[in-house]
């Protein structure tokens, strides 16, 4: 049986970057197979929902795929600053002070279930922006992540 395009759910999402407040970036990007395969497993309590999420960057240029389970090339990462929910989107922000992060990335992903340590966790999603984004040590970079889910 095949049902009409109405009954999907679909998931997306949106990076954006701001340096010291001012929006510099916005792009879409890929939610994993690893990551959809977690967000399911939360509805049946297979996996609790009190578990960190981190935003790690790195130097890979390869482009995401959906069975991607890891940056290429992580280089830092740190748990998320805030999580906040609106309507059925997901706000995930996370803030990189004056000493933190200097350096160009090229590379992004927010990573579930995770800890410091590099390639830990269910990466939810990756983003390999033209140009990668670059922050100096007088800059603050912050980054958020929006997850839409919607009908259609």
């Amino acid at each position: 049986m095949r049902f009409a395009d109405s009954s999907c759910v679909r998931v997306s999402g949106d990076w954006l970057f701001y340096l010291d407040g001012q929006l510099i970036r916005q792009e879409k990007n890929l939610i994993t197979q690893a990551g959809l395969n977690y967000l399911a497993s939360l509805l049946i309590n297979e996996t609790t929902n009190n578990i960190p999420f981190h935003l790690a960057l790195g130097t890979g240029t390869t482009a995401p795929t959906a069975t991607d389970t890891k940056l290429v090339a992580e280089g830092l990462r740190k748990e998320v600053s805030a999580k906040t929910r609106q309507g059925s989107m997901v706000r995930l922000r996370t803030f990189f002070l004056a000493n933190e992060a200097n350096g160009t990335w090229r590379e992004f992903g927010i990573f579930l279930a995770g800890t410091n340590a590099a390639n830990s966790g269910t990466l939810l999603n990756r983003i390999v922006p033209t140009g990668g984004i670059s922050k100096a040590a007088n800059q603050v970079l912050t980054i958020e992540v929006r997850i839409t889910f919607s009908a259609g």
